[in-house]
């Protein structure tokens, strides 16, 4: 006996439905695996980042992005997340995980580079 004749026509359609249903799910996984780590939130670091990359930061506007940048003109590369709450008006602690979570950074090399760059123009400084 053949298998068709033993599957009445209902089960042969529900058997139709799942092997169209796993290829599907087979499709979805093999997209994902060719595209998961290009559709993952790209990391933004905080101190090299221009205004239309920090926008892409959830929390970050243009109006915030100006502020940003401003203020890493004015004091320099950034050496926390926490700096630039302490120093930027109208980011806290929220608005800090928050971007954090969307994929805002600060590359630790640029925090070193800073403090090294600070002692040297303090020994510039002191030197008559």
């Amino acid at each position: 006996m053949s298998t068709s004749l033993i599957l009445s026509p209902v089960s042969h359609r529900w058997l139709h439905s799942m092997q169209g249903w796993r290829a599907s799910v087979l499709r979805f996984l093999l997209a994902l695996c060719l595209l998961g780590p290009w559709s993952l939130v790209a990391a933004v670091d905080l101190n090299t980042a221009d205004a239309q990359q920090l926008q892409q930061i959830k929390g970050i506007g243009p109006r915030t992005a100006e502020l940003i940048l401003e203020e890493r003109q004015r004091g320099g590369p950034f050496d926390s997340l926490q700096d630039l709450a302490d120093r930027v008006k109208g980011i806290g602690a929220k608005k800090i995980i928050t971007m954090e979570q969307s994929g805002l950074k600060v590359e630790p090399a640029k925090a070193a580079s800073k403090a090294v760059s600070n002692t040297v123009d303090a020994d510039i400084r002191r030197k008559p």
